[in-house]
């Protein structure tokens, strides 16, 4: 039975919104080599809280917000489609192979994207704590009250794993009103055709629509590219020949990755392959996943730490006493949180545990900043538990030596490899549980620019990404007036880990940075 959600959330109605303008050519696009590796990952998603309105005639509007969904759809046709797998074709080049993911659009079968109005009878601010408490009496602010489920459905997006129905959507967009005149936009999209920088590209754009035509000004000229070709580019070697180039794959494999194999079967943990795979198939090398490292049946906890920009400044300065690596703060945020979960998770000397880091390939590859997709890959970066405290500028700096061997070279090795994989998305880069920290980050995505009214409109209060699980950490700007640099308001990291692992953590000394 689903708990009652405290938030009351009603649903008043739910209609599938297609682009202003249909177009009567089908398309079908073969999706990038990094976006079939990523197709049965959780979905992409995330919801923008806002303060009431100045006034009632600068309110947010679902039927303003339908129109504007629709012009900006224009640019975005895509997500109105429909994703499959191609059926594999011999010699048919990379994007024919077995389980290669095609998105079909401008179809009489388009789903559309999936728009639900809602309402809550609550005031949004007896659940979300003001920006300015969330950084000085509840800087480790336990955010579960805040009903996800009701603010966005829970809906199984399309290819995820298990399968979904055949028409489980690709975007799902929940807008709830609140008593108190506040406000929430909830956006969800399957992960094969989105990482968290392109979600924020299309909010971005569909708010500047919205804001255009609120205040019936010119609408903005959209411009996301879509072109999976232009990742794929960066493949070294031929990847339509019959054969890989073995000293690619030599490269791709010496990699700090993981190779977690969904379909290599773990007992009491079911079988993932899918009704049509040739178990006869040469698989690559890979490794079962371990699952016996993850207790799913544990209550876990999460909190959104703030960490001032004093605090930041105080770890980095910490973490960058070796002069033989140069650091960012990014790397020293991620080693000061990574060494106290170590610590509260009190794991055996000896014990290898890992930092999976979610990285974008956008600057390494030289791919635009609005290029969409899910162009990431998760580097397993490990550290060996001991019984001495190790210092750290050690940790950061094992960090930052890790992710500079992904190199434009590496990284065209690594997809000349995946292009060659039988059923890519059956390795798994990353875990969760008790030897693992999952990471990922929202910073510099632009994600505080979503603003759909302009002046007079509520002001953005949160946001808060979908996650949950033992061992989940997400990087990203605190919100404030302050510009330059990404820390200048400080840095809020999103963590969940064990609810007995958590206790600990928050009771350590050392966590906003003293004596590190």
């Amino acid at each position: 039975m689903d708990t009652p959600s405290p938030l009351e959330v009603q649903v008043s109605s739910s209609i599938q919104v297609f682009p202003e303008l249909r177009q009567a050519d089908q398309v079908i696009v073969p999706l990038s080599i990094i976006d079939n590796t990523v197709s049965y990952f959780a979905r992409c998603s995330g919801i923008w809280f806002y303060d009431p309105p100045s006034n009632q005639e600068s309110a947010l509007s679902s039927g303003e917000l339908q129109t504007s969904l629709s012009k900006t759809l224009q640019s975005y046709r895509p997500w109105c489609g429909r994703l499959s797998y191609a059926k594999p074709i011999p010699k048919g080049g990379h994007t024919n192979r077995y389980r290669r993911v095609h998105v079909t659009y401008n179809a009489p079968t388009d789903l559309g994207v999936t728009l639900i109005t809602a309402t809550s009878p609550k005031k949004l601010s007896d659940f979300i704590p003001s920006v300015q408490d969330r950084k000085s009496a509840l800087k480790a602010w336990d955010a579960s009250q805040i009903d996800s489920g009701g603010l966005l459905p829970k809906t199984q997006m399309a290819l995820a794993s298990p399968p979904p129905p055949p028409d489980a959507p690709n975007c799902i967009i929940q807008f709830t009103t609140f008593a108190c005149g506040s406000s929430s936009i909830a956006i969800a999209l399957a992960h094969g055709l989105s990482d968290a920088q392109s979600m924020c590209t299309f909010a971005k754009d569909w708010a500047s629509t919205n804001r255009a035509l609120h205040a019936s000004a010119p609408l903005p000229n959209l411009s996301p590219v879509l072109n999976p070709r232009l990742l794929d580019a960066a493949a070294l070697g031929d990847i339509d020949a019959e054969d890989p180039d073995q000293s690619l794959i030599s490269q791709a494999r010496n990699l700090p990755l993981h190779r977690f194999d969904w379909y290599k079967q773990v007992p009491g943990y079911g079988d993932n392959t899918p009704s049509d795979f040739d178990h006869s198939a040469v698989l690559s090398p890979s490794d079962p996943i371990p699952w016996n490292d993850w207790d799913m049946t544990a209550p876990s906890a999460g909190r959104v730490l703030h960490f001032t920009p004093d605090e930041i400044q105080l770890i980095y300065e910490q973490a960058s006493t070796d002069p033989s690596s140069k650091i960012s703060k990014h790397d020293a945020i991620l080693a000061h949180v990574w060494a106290l979960v170590n610590r509260a998770r009190q794991l055996p000397s000896g014990t290898v545990t890992y930092l999976d880091l979610t990285f974008g390939l956008r600057p390494r590859l030289s791919l635009p900043q609005n290029f969409l997709g899910s162009p990431i890959m998760l580097a397993a970066i490990p550290w060996t538990i001991s019984a001495t405290i190790p210092s750290l500028s050690s940790i950061a700096a094992n960090i930052r030596t890790h992710l500079a061997t992904f190199t434009p070279q590496a990284i065209g090795a690594f997809l000349h490899d995946a292009a060659f994989e039988y059923s890519p998305q059956r390795l798994w880069q990353a875990f969760l549980g008790s030897k693992h920290i999952l990471q990922t980050t929202w910073a510099q995505s632009g994600f505080q620019d979503v603003d759909f009214i302009g002046e007079g409109g509520g002001n953005l209060m949160y946001v808060q990404p979908e996650m949950g699980g033992d061992g989940l950490l997400l990087v990203m700007e605190a919100l404030g007036e302050k510009k330059g640099q990404w820390t200048a308001n400080g840095v809020d990291v999103h963590l969940y880990l064990n609810r007995e692992v958590m206790e600990r953590f928050l009771k350590d000394p050392n966590l906003w940075g003293e004596g590190v």
